[in-house]
């Protein structure tokens, strides 16, 4: 069990750091690909709805996050036999992680980049159907997903 707990602890270590390096990364990207500041391509998807910087920046956004992952693929555990019941239990055990980070980050990441609450982002998905925010939402999810999966695998 402590294995299990050290595993966790450092998974979400290093699932932190390369969603940290992938929201800098895709950031500098982002404005080098559109040639515009960060708070013209924030405004372009919160304020003005624009789907194509939304996509970009959500895009860019998984990608790096996908290349972090595979930089720091490990297995955790390199020799391993599992019977059926401890495959599906390490699936489930992951997936269920894997699902409370990339939805943790979601939040965290469009604060981090474009100053919305919780509250806000519900209300520019539901109410305002905001496909801009939509975008970088789902490929934020992706993304952090991604490095889970990379890192576990």
């Amino acid at each position: 069990m402590d294995v299990w707990i050290n595993d966790i602890l450092y998974t979400t270590g290093m699932v932190l750091f390369g969603a940290a390096v992938a929201l800098l990364l895709s950031v500098v990207s982002s404005m080098l690909i559109l040639q515009e500041s960060w708070p013209s391509i924030r405004r372009q998807v919160v304020h003005d709805n624009s789907g194509s910087y939304g996509v970009v920046t959500g895009a860019l956004f998984a990608a790096v996050c996908a290349l972090v992952g595979v930089a720091n693929r490990q297995s955790i555990m390199p020799i391993w036999d599992p019977t059926l019941t401890e495959r599906v239990t390490f699936m489930l055990s992951w997936v269920i992680y894997g699902q409370i980070v990339s939805f943790v980050l979601l939040y965290v990441v469009n604060w981090l980049l474009f100053g919305l609450t919780p509250a806000r982002l519900g209300e520019e998905l539901r109410r305002d159907h905001n496909t801009s925010v939509a975008a970088v939402s789902g490929l934020t999810y992706l993304g952090v997903s991604l490095l889970v999966v990379f890192r576990i695998f």
